[in-house]
C-alpha cells in the first residue's frame, strides 16, 4: 500500500459526497422542468393564457441540469469510456495510461473553465438578460465554469487515485470491471 491510500481514500470519500449533492441538485432540476412545462401547459389549453418565458426558463434549467450531473457520472463511474485499444494493454501500462487520459482532461477541463468563465463574467460586466423573461443570465451561465472546475476536481481526485494504483501495480477498476463482465 502506497503512502497516498489513506489521502485517496478521503478524497474519494470527500468526492462522492459532492457529487450525490450535484447529482441532487441536478434531480431537483429536473423536476422543476416538469413542473415548469405542465404549469406552462395548463396555462396555455385551460386558461387560453401562454407563458411567454416557458422555452427560457425550461432551456435555464436544462443547462443546470446537464452541467450539475457530470460530476457524479464521472465520480460513479456512469461516464462514457471507449476502451477498445486500452484493454489491449498490459495491466501495469493501463493504470499508466488512465492517469495520462485524466492528466489530459484535466488540461482540456482547465482550459474549458477558463473560457466559459471569461464569458459568464462579461455577462456579469454587461447585466446581461434573457429575451423574453428578463432574467439574469450570469448565474445561469457561472453554473457551467463552476461544473467544469468541480468536474476538474474529481478527474484530479481519481487521478490520485490512478497514481496509487499505478505505484501499488494494482489494475484500474476499469479493467476489474472488464474482467467481471468477460466471466
Amino acid at each position: 500500500m502506497s503512502a497516498l491510500r489513506p489521502l485517496v481514500e478521503h478524497a474519494d470519500a470527500w468526492s462522492l459526497r459532492l457529487a450525490r449533492a450535484m447529482t441532487a441538485l441536478s434531480a431537483i432540476a429536473v423536476a422543476l422542468i416538469v413542473v415548469v412545462l405542465v404549469f406552462a401547459s395548463l396555462q396555455r389549453y385551460v386558461l387560453s393564457s401562454p407563458i411567454p418565458a416557458t422555452e427560457e426558463i425550461a432551456g435555464y434549467l436544462f443547462v443546470a441540469m446537464s452541467f450539475l450531473a457530470m460530476v457524479g457520472g464521472m465520480v460513479e463511474r456512469r461516464h462514457i469510456r471507449v476502451l477498445i485499444v486500452w484493454r489491449l494493454l498490459p495491466v501495469r501500462l493501463q493504470a499508466w495510461t488512465m492517469l495520462a487520459g485524466h492528466l489530459g482532461a484535466i488540461v482540456v477541463l482547465g482550459i474549458l473553465f477558463w473560457q466559459t468563465f471569461g464569458f459568464a463574467r462579461s455577462s456579469f460586466q454587461f447585466g446581461a438578460r434573457s429575451y423574453v423573461a428578463d432574467l439574469l443570465e450570469w448565474p445561469w451561465m457561472m453554473l457551467i465554469p463552476v461544473s467544469l472546475a468541480l468536474l476538474a476536481l474529481a478527474v484530479a481526485v481519481r487521478s490520485l487515485a490512478d497514481l496509487d494504483r499505478a505505484l501499488d501495480g494494482e489494475p484500474t477498476p476499469e479493467a476489474t470491471a472488464a474482467d467481471e463482465g468477460a466471466a
